[in-house]
């Protein structure tokens, strides 16, 4: 009987329930997604060193999305009760024990949980079968062993949205037992209102500034803070966020209606009065939506601007082949690429270094940076020839420039452990005299080294299987496939935290501007009575519903702004490629907004006769 009702419930209010579930089955289908992908036994064993960056980024995404997720649902849930309320009230009126609602409430919480994790899965794994295929493609893994349905992925999803699942019907049950029939009966006639306190919400305005200017700063002085500047940032820029929207978006509403000349016109009252009336309780929600929506558009953001760090980051080496002593097959392929530049020196190696030849180092100069590449990078510099070479002088790290120690460097043999420290410019003459082997150093600068990638990785596997340690290299290639498999996997991680954290926050609006719909309808009716227009209740919809989704989208904005500046310590310019995740997150951001008019306006517009 209990099961019947709770689902007959379940049925009659699937609106409501449904924007929980979208929030829910995204995130499911994302936190299984990412443990797919962490969790290939097979596959990693393959490709281990490649794809292993590429494994702890996702598991590191699935915590982070799973602590997001506990306050989603935490959050979701009491509004789904707080909806609910009256209709408890109903039912213990007629004489109805709380045990047996309290059955109902567990019901249907376990209910919504159970389909959220299956349709979640079968999501979770048809995203995880386009992941995959991505992620083996673009890395240009050796291995096909990846499968996109993993078992203990399953487990791992299932135990944790059970457990949290569990917790939230507990708490539901809980507060619902303590909540007195009066109070469930009378909850929607509740006021929000609260005593006016100016010295009190002054305090709250300047802490909050405080507060976020301190955060603000931690993140663009985290080259001088360090560690220290994430955690100052998270625990003064998220209480800060609270306190600025406990304290200014009641004030700036009630000082907008104290303004005569703009709120006495058509129904500009009407709509303020009606932010007046939740504006306590929304501070609360903003607050979380900002945060939110920082999250989530600061993981979008950032996920492209890795996706572009690749290409940047190359072009710090411009050597995109070295080979000491290259065999016949190894100069078959190096002749193979379509080159920029093509050219031999002669080394010899000693226990203090290497020696170079100052005809050939001044005939194909040195490539270096043109600043201090140990600060922030700037990747759009080009390199400058460096050929105003000391002669007879070592250079060592402690005596002489990181860009020159930089250039020399990458021309040492990729596939030797046991790199030289010191270099040394001689002429022919003294070089000649010098005892040792003459060793033989190609080097190829191709015109595209993106176009090259299959040469140069024949290339990688000669070199490797001449080398009693095979799995060794610093080459360009090897550089460009472990910065690929992390730029890929920081890619697709912040695209999906972000899609997921986009969903919660938009949920998180949607309760609390539906779950306040139903006290609204007795206005609208009221005004519809009036004779006021259907256009004007409509347009005063859109504008109230506007401001609760345009204010925390331009304090998030502002968050994110601030936030990318802690990225530019690796990313060179975070700000460079900002333009399509914005774009990209501020139409769906503005999709759910319609969405949400729509539901609104079903509930509150009287119907068209």
């Amino acid at each position: 009987m209990m099961l019947k009702l709770s689902l007959t419930n379940v049925k009659k209010r699937w609106q409501d329930y449904l924007v929980l579930m979208m929030g829910l089955i995204i995130s499911v289908a994302i936190f299984y997604m990412f443990q797919t992908v962490s969790l290939n036994t097979e596959f990693l064993k393959d490709n281990i060193p490649s794809v292993q960056m590429v494994s702890f980024v996702f598991q590191f995404g699935a915590i982070l999305l799973g602590i997001i997720t506990v306050v989603y649902i935490m959050y979701a849930n009491s509004f789904l009760l707080s909806m609910r309320k009256k209709e408890y009230g109903m039912y213990m009126l007629l004489g109805a024990k709380k045990r047996k609602i309290s059955q109902m409430i567990a019901i249907e919480t376990i209910f919504i949980g159970l389909v959220s994790m299956f349709v979640g899965v079968i999501l979770g794994t048809l995203l995880a079968i386009g992941v995959g295929g991505y992620l083996t493609k673009a890395i240009d893994l050796p291995s096909q062993t990846y499968v996109p349905f993993v078992p203990m992925a399953i487990i791992v999803t299932v135990i944790f949205f059970g457990i949290l699942f569990v917790i939230t019907t507990i708490m539901n049950v809980l507060k619902f037992k303590r909540s007195k029939t009066l109070e469930l009966l009378y909850s929607e006639a509740t006021s929000e209102r609260k005593k006016k306190q100016p010295v009190k919400t002054l305090v709250k305005f300047i802490l909050s500034l405080v507060l976020l200017a301190i955060g603000y700063y931690a993140m663009a002085k985290i080259t001088t803070l360090q560690l220290v500047a994430v955690p100052l940032a998270i625990f003064t820029i998220t209480p800060g966020t609270f306190l600025f929207f406990s304290a200014v978006f009641p004030t700036v509403v009630e000082a907008m209606k104290n303004w005569k000349w703009f709120s006495q016109r058509k129904l500009k009252m009407f709509t303020l009065s009606q932010l007046s009336f939740k504006a306590s309780s929304l501070t609360k929600v903003l607050g979380l939506v900002t945060m939110l929506l920082a999250l989530s558009l600061g993981a979008v953001t950032v996920g492209q601007s890795f996706g572009n760090f690749l290409n940047s980051a190359m072009k710090l080496n411009p050597n995109d082949a070295v080979s000491y002593n290259p065999t016949a097959e190894i100069k078959a392929e190096m002749a193979k690429i379509d080159a920029k530049e093509s050219f031999v020196y002669h080394v010899k190696a000693t226990d203090d270094g290497i020696t170079y030849r100052e005809d050939e180092v001044k005939a194909h100069p040195l490539l270096t940076p043109a600043q201090d590449v140990t600060t922030t990078i700037d990747f759009n510099k080009e390199l400058l020839e460096f050929s105003d070479f000391k002669l007879n002088q070592p250079y060592t790290y402690g005596n002489d420039s990181f860009e020159v120690m930089q250039a020399f460097s990458q021309l040492n043999n990729p596939y030797e452990q046991g790199q030289p420290t010191q270099y040394l410019v001689v002429s022919e003459s003294d070089f000649d005299r010098l005892e040792g082997e003459t060793i033989v150093v190609n080097i190829v600068r191709a015109a595209d080294f993106k176009g090259e990638l299959s040469h140069l990785k024949a290339i990688e596997k000669l070199e490797k299987g001449r080398t009693d340690t095979s799995d060794y290299s610093i080459s360009k290639y090897q550089m460009y496939q472990e910065i690929n498999s992390m730029s890929s996997g920081f890619m697709f991680m912040g695209f999906f935290l972000g899609i997921a954290f986009l969903a919660m926050l938009a949920s998180c609006l949607m309760f609390k501007i539906l779950s306040g719909a139903y006290q609204d309808v007795s206005r609208y009716k009221m005004l519809d009575k009036m004779g006021v227009r259907r256009s004007l209740l409509s347009r005063s919809v859109n504008k109230e519903i506007l401001i609760v989704f345009g204010v925390p989208a331009i304090v998030g904005v502002v968050h994110v702004l601030f936030g990318l500046k802690m990225f530019s310590i690796f990313l060179g310019d975070p700000y460079k490629h900002i333009a399509m995740p914005f774009i990209l997150f501020g139409v769906i951001y503005f999709a759910y907004y319609l969405v949400t008019v729509i539901l609104y306006k079903r509930i509150v517009l009287p119907k068209k006769v």
